[in-house]
């Protein structure tokens, strides 16, 4: 089924008739942003005059390429009119000759969440014979209901229970590459229970991956766990070829890019599950640099691969270390809870706050040279525990992957084994 032939939108389930005021305001906003509309802004005292107007609308400018390649600004000006009926006629040509009168537009937009009847619109079209600018648009629920058709994330923002599943998963996906914006965990839930039936992208599922990371943990819905190898080997690579444009993108909107490394992260760790490590550290290497390393210069791999590999190593340094006899950490790097503000908390409506600490936070960590290694690498008093041993660098990145990969079948296997024994226990006292 291609994308034409899916129904993301279901129309019946959009609230036309709730529509009204600031929600028809910003029903319009959220989509005029979508369409790629720049400097949008909500004008005070918009020139309707209907109560039910909220005094309020849109200003918006489109930038389009002229012959000479240069970028010319449309100004349009959007007028919300909710109503439970018809608009009234002469609500819409006062819009009109106010927005004229205005001067310096190009489009005016006309919308309401009912209808406009055939007389405004035979008026609207002899207006405009004799006033080529602005020229007038009017956007009646039928044409709302297409314009939100083809934007299904402003539908899952504004009105979620109107999206079909597969019209949820386009627009989280549409949400996270363009705009890089989380949805809530209930989203998640209902595209995780259709994960048999339903087509995602491999682009969609690193969305997911992401999107589960920002609401807390991967945990509930193992994403990676359930592809194939050759769906996660793709679903990594496209990934990967992106950290560029994600860095650049939370950089730029200030959003924070743990979910982005953590699940850049549990993508190598589900893929050294599957593969040898050396073959992942070239895929990774390879889609970093996309195929060219020799125009990405080694501290630009480092500067864009460290950070996931630290992800990835300081997790398994912190799950590894949890029960082991020769190494003792004081301070979890990684999986750790945030601070319990109760003692604090107070001091949020104090003026002097509290002093924060400008010494760098340290990690404590002993090694008994006298314990074995329970994964079963060679330690001894002349060699670590390669965990903390070792030093991530692009140069070192497939020896780390091995390292990683020894750990996790053997904590793999130990939990499976603890979750039987549990379950067996469990089962023994019901009886």
């Amino acid at each position: 089924m291609n994308e034409e032939e899916k129904e993301w939108v279901l129309p019946a389930s959009i609230p036309f008739a709730e529509l009204k005021g600031k929600d028809l305001e910003e029903c319009l906003y959220w989509l005029f942003d979508a369409m790629g509309a720049k400097d949008l802004e909500w004008r005070t005292g918009g020139s309707g005059g209907g109560a039910s107007d909220g005094g309020r609308d849109l200003e918006a400018h489109f930038y389009t390429p002229t012959a000479d390649q240069e970028m010319e600004p449309q100004v349009w000006w959007v007028e919300c009119k909710g109503r439970s009926g018809t608009v009234e006629s002469d609500e819409v040509k006062s819009a009109i000759i106010n927005a004229q009168a205005k001067g310096g537009l190009d489009y005016v937009v006309i919308a309401t969440n009912t209808q406009f009847s055939n007389p405004t619109r035979d008026w609207v079209k002899e207006w405009q014979r004799n006033n080529p600018r602005p020229k007038v648009k009017l956007w009646d629920n039928a044409h709302l209901e297409r314009l939100l058709s083809r934007h299904p994330d402003v539908v899952l923002r504004l009105f979620s229970e109107a999206l079909s599943l597969d019209g949820q998963f386009q627009a989280l996906e549409s949400r996270f590459w363009n705009k890089l914006e989380f949805v809530s965990s209930p989203t998640l839930k209902k595209l995780w229970k259709a994960r048999a039936e339903a087509e995602f992208t491999s682009l969609g599922i690193f969305a997911l991956i992401a999107n589960e990371f920002a609401n807390g943990s991967i945990t509930h819905r193992p994403w990676g766990a359930v592809l194939s190898t050759s769906s996660l080997v793709e679903v990594l690579h496209l990934a990967l070829v992106n950290v560029p444009y994600l860095m650049m993108r939370a950089s730029k909107a200030g959003v924070e890019q743990t979910p982005l490394i953590r699940a850049f992260a549990y993508l190598i760790l589900c893929a050294i599950d599957q593969l040898q490590p050396e073959s992942v550290a070239a895929l990774v290497v390879d889609s970093i640099t996309r195929g060219e390393p020799d125009k990405f210069p080694e501290d630009v791999q480092s500067y864009l691969l460290m950070p996931i590999a630290n992800q990835l190593l300081s997790e398994i340094q912190d799950i590894c270390s949890a029960d082991c006899k020769r190494i003792l950490t004081f301070n979890r790097q990684t999986l750790t809870d945030d601070k319990d503000e109760i003692e604090e908390y107070w001091l949020r409506l104090e003026l002097t706050g509290i002093e924060e600490s400008e010494e760098p936070s340290r990690h404590v960590r002993m090694e008994s040279y006298n314990e074995p290694c329970q994964v079963g690498f060679r330690v001894d008093k002349e060699h670590d525990c390669p965990l903390f041993d070792i030093e991530p660098s692009v140069q070192n990145f497939s020896e780390l992957l091995a390292i990683i990969k020894r750990v996790a079948a053997y904590r793999k296997a130990q939990a499976a084994e603890k979750r039987d024994a549990d379950a067996a226990k469990r089962a023994a006292k019901a009886e």
